[in-house]
């Protein structure tokens, strides 16, 4: 069982955000989505898909950003897994 903890309110991701400094960002889609991680100095690192009706938490650093390639939700949280 997966437990989530927002730290603040949901937020609709396309451009590149880096959803309210969080190291920790649940993101939910309801179709396929591309997601890139940016570093604050523009250098991708890493992409990643989510599939259509399935939810992720992702790790990464505050200042990294995330950028979907389709309109995802995207809530800053805390994990237990």
């Amino acid at each position: 069982m997966n437990i989530i903890k927002p730290s603040a309110n949901a937020i609709t991701l396309t451009t590149a955000n880096t959803i309210y400094d969080s190291p920790v960002v649940y993101l939910a889609a309801s179709a396929a989505a591309l997601v890139t991680v940016t570093s604050n100095t523009s250098t991708v690192k890493g992409t990643f898909v989510v599939p259509a009706n399935q939810y992720v938490f992702v790790e990464k650093l505050p200042t990294d950003t995330l950028t979907a390639n389709v309109a995802i939700s995207a809530t800053p949280a805390a994990f237990r897994g």
